[in-house]
């Protein structure tokens, strides 16, 4: 029997996505397949739109919108204890292609090492790279155009949270994503955490998905204002807890983090950012002894596997 993988699509307000994400994923053909959706406390009819079209789905539903990270740790708990070799958080604005799945797990597989891997991404409505393909992985662009010749993976430092493929060990090893990111840099933290403990990350060329993209940050002002408040936050703690550097390192890329910021704001005024620029300064140094307790217990080798 092929490793046991459980698929965790994290919704909120999903109606105008999961029907094509679910049709897509259940028409995967891998034999040994568990999907798990879980709700963020939704104020749509997603979650009856799964359960009558897609009985076969476990469904969860969180009475709060607690995030990504928290909202996806509790997927992940659920699918360690069902026997997940291997666990995928997948975004409900995504679409994945029928050997998507064989590919990204012949390659974990293949190397004890491989501790995340993630697909390559299309837009989602045609096959062309998409924006985050084109920016992060502009290195290897003429690879991934081409599958068939490319190496079967690639290795780099972090992969996008919308297909992220974790197996057992590493979430048994460091543990689960961390909630004080609501959402933005948890999956590079991941990847950053599982690269100190010797883990390699991995891009799979010939594994390819659709995506979006942003599929629920793109209601309205408010909405986007949010999302840039809390992409900032998370920059600002990402930047700070680095376990591969000294406080003072970190500290120094805390204020590089700040002073590009500035920059930015200075060059292009704009009073809303410049509010929320300083709400976040203030919430860093509230949350400072949580963030340095962060940095320190990541840092040591014999720290506790699924814990956030």
């Amino acid at each position: 029997m092929p490793p046991s993988v459980y698929v965790i699509i994290l919704s909120y307000n999903g109606t105008r996505w999961l029907e094509a994400c679910l049709a897509s994923v259940m028409a995967t053909e891998y034999p040994n397949l568990e999907v798990i959706l879980v709700d963020n406390a939704s104020t749509d009819d997603c979650v009856e739109l799964v359960r009558k079209r897609y009985p076969q789905v476990t469904v969860i539903v969180n009475n709060y919108n607690y995030g990504y990270s928290e909202g996806n740790n509790v997927g992940i708990i659920s699918a360690i204890c069902g026997g997940a070799d291997y666990v995928v958080l997948l975004n409900q604005d995504t679409k994945v292609t029928p050997q998507w799945l064989n590919e990204i797990i012949s390659v974990g597989e293949s190397n004890e090492k491989i501790g995340i891997l993630g697909s390559v991404q299309l837009n989602y409505n045609d096959n062309d790279l998409n924006s985050w393909t084109m920016s992060a992985m502009n290195a290897a662009l003429d690879e991934l155009r081409d599958p068939v010749r490319a190496r079967r993976w690639i290795p780099v430092k972090w992969v996008e949270g919308s297909c992220f493929v974790i197996k057992r060990q590493v979430l048994e090893r460091i543990g689960l994503l961390d909630p004080i990111y609501f959402a933005f840099y948890e999956e590079i933290d991941f990847c950053r955490r599982a690269a100190y403990h010797g883990y390699r990350v991995v891009l799979v060329p010939r594994s390819r998905i659709h995506h979006f993209r942003g599929g629920s940050w793109r209601e309205n002002r408010k909405i986007e204002r949010d999302r840039n408040y809390r992409c900032d936050r998370s920059q600002f703690i990402y930047s700070l807890t680095d376990p591969r550097k000294s406080l003072t390192g970190n500290l120094l890329s805390y204020l590089v983090t700040l002073g590009s910021k500035s920059k930015d704001l200075l060059l292009d005024f704009d009073r809303e950012r410049a509010y929320d620029l300083l709400s976040i300064q203030v919430d860093v140094l509230a949350n400072s002894r949580k963030l340095f307790g962060k940095w320190r217990r990541e840092r040591s080798p014999m720290r506790k596997g699924l814990t956030a």
